[in-house]
């Protein structure tokens, strides 16, 4: 009778287990976290807006904003905006590093906004690839995917008068896209953590190789600009 009961009670804990396991491997890299603060970058016309774990940014033109990545708490994002001042009705550009769901939550929010992603990206959003073995990536409620602008790699838009340069760099996701604003201002989105002006691959990144390659791409774009401004490890003054 009791060898009966020791083997579902031996199952029960070596699942237990497995979950701990997944929990601790999920919660340990959030902890190196470190998002760039609410607020103006001084020196630019960027502002910050912290949201949860990661951040998004607004480049400042004069038809409005250029906004790059859309949060990952729509309730809270938009008191942020409320308290900065920053009107959703001025968001005239969103431009995704890529899809994943800590990047677009808040994309629903801003009305009059042309919404742009790598077109490499598109598998993880049409169901045609998985985020991983339980993760799918999908879109807020009232985003369609046919609604978003899909972009070439060395690609170039003019946004209220300031030109913003496509770079792709997959690794993170398949179409992870960097973005060049005005020759200086280059957001990376997950591409590779910075710490320290020291690179290395992100956590929870599909393809680490693809990711190297990607960050060794940047690594010449990086010299030539003024700052680095990524989604999780904040911003870097070149």
């Amino acid at each position: 009778m009791k060898k009966t009961v020791k083997w579902p009670l031996f199952v029960v804990v070596v699942i237990l287990a497995f979950i701990a396991g997944y929990a601790l491997s999920y919660a340990i890299p959030l902890l190196s976290l470190k998002p760039a603060e609410t607020g103006q970058i001084p020196g630019t016309n960027i502002f910050a807006v912290k949201n949860r774990l990661g951040c998004a940014y607004f480049y400042s033109t004069n038809d409005g904003y250029v906004m790059i990545d859309a949060g990952s708490d729509a309730i809270k994002f938009e008191a942020s905006l409320n308290e900065k001042g920053i009107n959703v009705n001025d968001v005239r550009w969103i431009f995704l590093t890529h899809s994943d769901s800590d990047h677009v939550a808040a994309l629903a929010m801003f009305p009059n906004a042309t919404v742009y992603m790598g077109e490499d990206e598109l598998p993880l959003l049409n169901g045609a690839v998985k985020r991983s073995a339980v993760i799918r990536n999908k879109l807020p409620t009232g985003i369609s995917v046919d609604k978003i602008n899909l972009l070439r790699d060395d690609q170039e838009l003019l946004c209220g008068g300031i030109k913003v340069e496509c770079l792709k760099t997959p690794g993170h996701t398949i179409g992870s896209m960097s973005y060049l604003v005005d020759g200086e201002y280059l957001f990376t989105g997950d591409a590779f953590k910075l710490v320290k002006g020291v690179m290395g691959v992100h956590p929870f990144t599909m393809d680490a190789k693809l990711a190297k390659q990607s960050m060794e791409r940047l690594k010449e774009t990086m010299i030539g600009s003024s700052f680095v401004l990524t989604s999780h490890y904040g911003y870097e003054n070149q």
